[in-house]
C-alpha cells in the first residue's frame, strides 16, 4: 500500500488545488510586503493583516484639536466627528501621510462654529520607550490651520518629519 502526497502528481491537480496553491503563495508574499513596510514606519503594524503587530504595542492614533489662541484648550470633539475625519484620512492606516484637505474641509462644515478659528490638529501614539520602560503616547503629526478670508483657509503640518501646506475653501 502506498501513499500519495495530495501535491505529488502535477497532472491530477485540479482547478481547486491551483487555486488553493496561489491563494498560500499570495498570502506568504503579502506577509513580507507587510513586515517590510512596517519596519520603515508606512503602515500601522495593526492594520492590513496586522501581522507585524507582534513587533510592537498597538499604536492607537488618536486626535486631538487644539484652539491656537488658548493653548491648553482641547476642541471637544464627538465620536461622529473622530469617524469622520478618520475615514477621510483612510483609518490612519498609512501612517506618513498627511491629513487631507477633504477631511479638514468636512470638519469645519460640520463645525461652522469653529470657522475663524486658528486651530491645530495633533494626531498621537503609543509609543515603547526604553530608559525607563515606559509606553507614552507621543505626538506624530500636527496640522495648523489659518484662516486667510471668511470661507478660506491654509495649513501647513508635518508627519513623520516631512512638511507639507495646502490652501482650502468651505463651500457655501
Amino acid at each position: 500500500m502506498s501513499y500519495n502526497l495530495p501535491f505529488s502528481n502535477p497532472a491530477a491537480w485540479s482547478v481547486k488545488k491551483i487555486f488553493l496553491v496561489g491563494l498560500i503563495t499570495l498570502h506568504t508574499v503579502w506577509i513580507g510586503i507587510h513586515l517590510n513596510l512596517v519596519s520603515r514606519n508606512l503602515i500601522n503594524p495593526w492594520k492590513l493583516g496586522g501581522y507585524g503587530m507582534y513587533t510592537t504595542a498597538n499604536n492607537g492614533p488618536v486626535l486631538h484639536v487644539t484652539d491656537r489662541r488658548f493653548e491648553q484648550f482641547f476642541v471637544p470633539l464627538t465620536a461622529n466627528d473622530r469617524t469622520e475625519i478618520r475615514r477621510a484620512n483612510n483609518y490612519f492606516v498609512f501612517r506618513c501621510q498627511p491629513m487631507t484637505k477633504v477631511s479638514l474641509e468636512s470638519f469645519f462644515k460640520n463645525k461652522p462654529g469653529l470657522v475663524g478659528a486658528p486651530l491645530r490638529f495633533i494626531l498621537t501614539e503609543r509609543k515603547i520607550l526604553r530608559n525607563p520602560l515606559q509606553l507614552k503616547r507621543l505626538p506624530y503629526s500636527i496640522v495648523d490651520v489659518r484662516w486667510t478670508g471668511r470661507r478660506t483657509f491654509i495649513y501647513a503640518g508635518e508627519v513623520c518629519g516631512e512638511r507639507y501646506h495646502g490652501e482650502a475653501a468651505l463651500k457655501p
